[in-house]
C-alpha cells in the first residue's frame, strides 16, 4: 500500500509525450493523498472537496477492480466447470 508514496509529486507519471507512461516519475498514493490533504492542510475547510473527491475516486477504483475480478472468476469457473483435477 505504501509503494510510490512521496510528499510532493509535481508531475503525473502519464502524459502526452512519448513514451506515454513514465515509470521514473514519482507519484502519490491515493490513501496518502487523502491523509495529507485532509490532516496536514492549513485550511481544512478548503481541502474538504479534494478529500471527498479523492476518497470517491479510491472507492470507485476498488469497486471496479473487485467487479472485474468477479467477472473473470465467473468466466473461468464456467470454462473449467467440466475439468476434473
Amino acid at each position: 500500500m505504501i509503494t510510490g508514496v512521496v510528499k510532493l509529486a509535481p508531475e503525473l507519471p502519464i502524459d502526452g509525450d512519448f513514451p506515454f507512461i513514465h515509470l521514473e516519475r514519482k507519484f502519490m498514493h491515493l490513501g496518502f493523498h487523502i491523509y495529507d490533504v485532509g490532516f496536514q492542510s492549513p485550511n481544512v475547510e478548503a481541502a474538504k472537496p479534494m478529500v471527498y473527491a479523492t476518497t470517491l475516486l479510491l472507492i470507485f477504483i476498488v469497486v471496479v477492480l473487485n467487479f472485474t475480478a468477479i467477472v473473470i472468476r465467473n468466466r473461468l469457473r464456467k470454462r473449467y466447470a467440466s475439468s476434473v483435477f
